[in-house]
């Protein structure tokens, strides 16, 4: 089984390489773009996953790590613009947490100043009312309107990974 599981592994980074040089052939790209595994979307020199299904925060963490990737960290605008675009007017977990040191950090543990143009009006509100069990809303997502929110970790919600682009 173990043997089945490495071919299987092979075989679907060999069909994400085709699939790569497929798309830089029909779009006109070069090989410094990059490329990413089947069901990612490329942008910059990263590759994010938008997930259908949901999980809780730190399932959502531990499945992104599990694909080499981790929970997304937003840097700048055009990022911003480009992950919004896609999950509007979903709710998607993003790797922002206070639930580690009590002052929000990514996911790769660097602080994040809170920027309130980016977040829903009146948040992050470290509601306890939420009937989630024990602890206050400790982990953010993107809301509706493409700003975040902070939830309960253990709420389900989808998920966004990020990683760097293959370069074949």
């Amino acid at each position: 089984a173990l043997k089945q599981l490495s071919v299987v592994d092979s075989l679907s980074k060999n069909v994400a390489l085709l699939k790569c040089s497929l798309e830089r052939i029909i779009n006109n790209r070069s090989r410094e773009d990059g490329c990413c595994p089947l069901d990612w979307k490329l942008f910059g020199s990263s590759c994010y996953f938008f997930s259908a299904s949901t999980l809780s925060w730190n399932k959502s963490r531990d499945w992104c790590e599990s694909h080499q990737s981790h929970l997304i960290i937003l840097t700048n605008d055009k990022e911003w613009d480009f992950v919004t675009h896609q999950t509007i007017p979903e709710l998607f977990w993003v790797g922002l947490s206070d639930g580690r040191t009590g002052r929000w950090e990514w996911v790769n543990q660097n602080p994040y100043t809170i920027d309130r143009r980016r977040w829903v009006p009146g948040q992050p509100n470290s509601w306890t009312g939420h009937g989630l069990g024990p602890g206050d809303e400790d982990c953010a997502h993107l809301h509706r309107s493409g700003r975040l929110n902070d939830a309960h970790c253990s709420k389900p919600m989808r998920y966004i990974c990020q990683k760097h682009s293959l370069r074949p």
